[in-house]
């Protein structure tokens, strides 16, 4: 059996200011440096570790491992969604010029639609593909492993496992920075055991 723990990277600096990141790389902010620094002793050992390779994610990734991330498969795979025009901009300006789109993304996922942007769809089979990829190689091979990436990202990937439909990629429970979630996986079937920091869900 192979149990994934995930983790969402630590609070960035565009994060603090509200402002859109998709696929763009901010660094952590000092508070996102200290929440991953915080995590330090509360994971288990991991026989592999893998990451978004955008800033925000290698950095939690270092301050987790303490600096030790030599063994890191850094992938471009567990990147956050694509959000392409909306990218550095703040959430308020958004919100003005596109507000169809952002009601959307807020409140009807499933039928979020930006050009040059991923869907939430789209981003979902990603989330998948890319987490099949890891369980091939660690199968047989790694019992614990750790993957950090980003709160849609994640978010999408567990409502699946949860059963729950593409528009509850917002509801409850909130997937705050460097919330822990823990899959276990058995014949490929995934048993959740932790949904960002809650057993209730």
């Amino acid at each position: 059996m192979t149990t994934l723990h995930f983790v969402r990277h630590g609070q960035s600096t565009w994060n603090a200011e509200i402002r859109i990141q998709g696929t763009s790389d901010p660094d952590l902010s000092e508070l996102g440096i200290s929440q991953a620094k915080a995590l330090v002793g509360k994971l288990p050992e991991f026989d592999r570790v893998y990451s978004s390779d955008l800033a925000r994610t290698r950095q939690t990734t270092s301050n987790i491992l303490q600096g030790k991330i030599d063994h890191v498969d850094f992938r471009p795979s567990l990147r956050e969604i694509h959000l392409g025009p909306w990218e550095g901009v703040l959430l308020s300006e958004a919100t003005e010029k596109y507000p169809i789109e952002t009601g959307h993304f807020r409140n009807q996922p499933e039928k979020f639609s930006l050009e040059g942007a991923e869907t939430f769809h789209q981003l979902q089979q990603r989330a998948r593909n890319a987490i099949d990829e890891i369980l091939n190689e660690c199968d047989g091979t790694a019992e614990k492993v750790l993957v950090v990436s980003h709160g849609a990202f994640l978010k999408s990937l567990l409502i699946d496992y949860a059963n729950r439909p593409l528009n509850d990629i917002w509801a409850l429970p909130h997937m705050d920075n460097c919330s822990h979630s823990i899959v276990e996986y058995s014949d490929r079937t995934p048993r959740m055991i932790k949904f960002a920091d809650t057993t209730e869900w």
